[in-house]
């Protein structure tokens, strides 16, 4: 829908905890041998999380990330003295180039903690912490440890010591980003995560001095505090936690056990032929007869929902492969081919490559000064983009008149700032305390919006972005894409000047002429890319890049080529007026023409499917989204009485047709999948909305079960957030 010059922008939600390119740890390699990104690592299992630092430093997360607390089932063999290379990206599943942003300067450590058993839960956070490497700022090459790390792609190379006993340990890798260690309060950030090794060592030694993590640090140590954009850049940086253990001094013997010495827990079974993050594709049984070929399709199909069900933030590349051999046996079961199980090994990926040289150790070559200034001081054209909450716009580095920072004062309630040095209780002001307690009519609440932004030109289309929270409004940012101008991100709560944060420029290369898009999204599973949906077209942009001379980072064209028909999976043709990404990170872009196409690898692959609509329905598909298992795509229309489910997964048809939506206008009237009850909510011209129960559990013709008025006009739009 286009909103007129007149018609306002009412926006009541706060959004983002922060727009940074954080980071975690995915994989390591043993003597340069890779183990598998995801494999024997404990790390975060919220995917649109999985990079963010950890908070507060006395949290139990310390220890080895959110989630840390859990193992996993894989333990990676090491041998004493083996080299480990840590792999740090902040894209999980390796889908972008890239470890951590510019501006993430700090110190990075190694810890290691003897266990019974690195695959058993609840045994990381605790004493028995002993540090092996340490490295902070280095005088004589004019770099932060975390600086190397980014120079040598994301990598951090450590040697086990010689002389621990033998047995099962937790490696913890730590960085410490001080970019915001000077705002007020401090923002120092901690990124771990750990590797479960079994070590194979004839040693007896293990450290005297360990601490408990959480405890190694606080927040009133020098170095939570350390200003690293000071200058001159010589500095003595404050060591916090141990000293780093040396062998052959503080240390105990231990009596050398049998179970020490041979690994028996978290071992890869034998009969693995695929493997994906810590899950394993098992060998199917044999079989002769048409009964056991479908048993064994069965069982695979069965191990297929389990590596989709297990899938972390590495993502599942090889849980498709495996699919994909489900898909082969099935099909040999339905032509009578039952002799089996088929080999897996036409589906099976290539090996992953061994490291051809080591990461960053404390032996890396030094760079040069202008190499040092390009790989640490922030750029005013590529920070990531910030917005205070009390309305002053900036980028990473120095924002202005935030609480303490560069001269700013205190927030309007007296009480300071979030976490990131914003003020946080202006987007409090106009919510009451009691806005979900009941209420009569004679009591209703009357809202004040937050803001109200007219624009200069008609809007096509709004998104916002995926992580804000209620909670700590450091940022209240969506991006709107109006007629004839470049793709604007805003901030709903903007100073005085400008509520203008950032542009984005889509230019036609034939016209030269910006175009608008008519769908955008934010991709749920890395926030800083969004997508822009036009004519023939979806382009993709990075949000730090910004400003006149920049545009998307790749562009996809939709139509399909010369010869092939869109039915081929080819591609889809018109105006891409919707987009929606599956939990697994697949794409589904729809057109007015009525047409869906599928993209893989989060909407940056290639396309897996195409269909049509049909001839019942709308005049253009307006909504697209997914169900919570990823399943079901739901699609809304203009000029539509109803909302059609289709069955990607599984038939790939139409499963259900949710009647009686009340939405046949021009207008985008919006629809919502409720995740927790697999419900549909849409909104309609009577002001009514409706729910739909039971998202996939129903055929054909569905009513829906109940609904409520919610406005005496046109329902516009629905926003379902928890």
């Amino acid at each position: 829908m286009q909103i007129s010059n007149s018609k306002a922008l009412l926006l009541a939600v706060t959004i983002l905890d922060a727009v940074n390119a954080h980071t975690t740890f995915t994989n390591f390699y043993v003597d340069q041998a890779p183990m598998g990104d995801g494999t024997c690592v404990r790390m975060s299992r919220d995917i649109p999380k999985a990079t963010w630092p950890i908070r507060p430093i006395n949290s139990q997360d310390m220890a080895c990330g959110v989630n840390g607390d859990k193992g996993v089932a894989r333990i990676c063999p090491a041998k004493s003295g083996s080299e480990l290379t840590f792999n740090f990206r902040d894209w999980p599943d390796g889908s972008q180039p890239g470890s951590l942003d510019k501006s993430h300067m700090g110190p990075c450590a190694v810890y290691m903690k003897k266990v019974e058993n690195a695959a058993a839960d609840n045994n990381a956070a605790g004493a028995g912490w002993f540090k092996i490497f340490e490295e902070d700022y280095d005088n004589s090459t004019a770099q932060w440890c975390t600086s190397k790390i980014m120079a040598n792609d994301g990598k951090l190379s450590v040697k086990l010591p010689t002389d621990l006993a033998g047995g099962y340990y937790l490696v913890r890798s730590e960085l410490l980003a001080l970019h915001d260690a000077d705002k007020n309060p401090a923002d120092p950030q901690f990124y771990a995560g750990c590797a479960q090794v079994f070590l194979q060592s004839s040693g007896s030694s293990v450290p005297k001095d360990t601490v408990s993590i959480p405890g190694h640090v606080n927040m009133q140590h020098p170095a939570m505090t350390f200003h690293v954009w000071n200058k001159p850049k010589q500095f003595s940086f404050p060591q916090f936690g141990p000293p780093t253990y040396q062998g052959g001094s503080s240390k105990r013997a231990i009596d050398t056990r049998a179970d020490q010495l041979e690994q028996t827990l978290g071992l890869k079974p034998a009969n693995c032929i695929m493997e994906n993050d810590n899950w394993c594709g098992l060998t199917l049984p044999s079989y002769s007869d048409e009964k056991g070929c479908w048993a064994s399709s069965q069982k695979c199909w069965d191990q297929s929902k389990t590596c989709y069900d297990s899938a972390g933030p590495v993502g599942s590349k090889n849980c498709k492969n495996w699919e994909s051999y489900c898909e082969s046996i099935k099909n040999a079961c339905a032509s009578g081919n039952f002799n089996g199980p088929l080999s897996a090994t036409s589906f099976m990926p290539p090996p992953p490559s061994r490291l051809s040289t080591s990461g960053f150790s404390p032996q890396s070559a030094p760079q040069t000064e202008s190499e040092q200034a390009s790989a640490t001081q922030p750029k005013a054209e590529t920070a990531p983009v910030t917005i205070s909450a009390n309305g002053d716009n900036s980028v990473e580095g120095g924002s202005v008149n935030t609480c303490g920072s560069n001269g700013g004062s205190k927030c309007a309630s007296g009480y300071c700032c979030s976490s990131h040095g914003y003020c946080a209780d202006q987007h409090r002001k106009s919510r009451p305390p009691d806005l979900l307690s009941p209420t009569t009519s004679s009591s209703t609440h009357h809202l004040t919006p937050y803001s109200i932004q007219p624009n200069p030109e008609p809007v096509y289309a709004t998104a916002f972005h995926p992580s804000y929270t209620l909670q700590d409004p450091a940022s209240t940012l969506y991006l709107a894409s109006l007629r004839a101008l470049p793709i604007r991100l805003y901030s709903c709560l903007p100073s005085p000047s400008s509520a203008v944060v950032a542009s984005y420029p889509l230019i036609s290369p034939t016209t030269e002429e910006y175009t608008a898009p008519h769908s955008l999204l934010f991709s749920p599973h890395h926030p800083q890319t969004f997508f822009a949906g036009a004519a023939n077209l979806i382009a993709v942009f990075d949000i730090n890049r910004y400003g006149h001379g920049e545009g998307p980072i790749e562009r996809m064209r939709t139509a399909p080529g010369r010869g092939r028909s869109k039915r081929s999976g080819g591609g889809i043709k018109g105006i891409v007026s919707a987009l929606g990404m599956s939990p697994e990170g697949y794409l589904a872009a729809g057109t007015f023409s009525r047409w869906i196409g599928l993209y893989d690898g989060h909407g940056r692959g290639g396309s897996v499917g195409a269909f049509e609509l049909g001839p019942s329905g709308g005049t253009g598909i307006t909504q697209v989204l997914w169900s919570a298992d990823g399943r079901y795509l739901c699609v809304a229309e203009r000029c539509s009485d109803g909302v059609s489910v289709w069955d990607i997964r599984g038939t790939g048809k139409r499963l259900a047709w949710l009647r009686g939506r009340k939405a046949e206008t021009n207008q985008r009237l919006g629809v919502a999948v409720v995740e927790g009850g697999g419900e549909v909510w849409a909104g309609g011209m009577d002001g009514r909305v409706r729910v739909w129960e039971g998202l996939g559990l129903k055929e054909g013709v569905v009513d829906p079960g109940w609904g409520f008025r919610a406005h005496n006009g046109t329902y516009d739009d629905i926003l379902y957030r928890l």
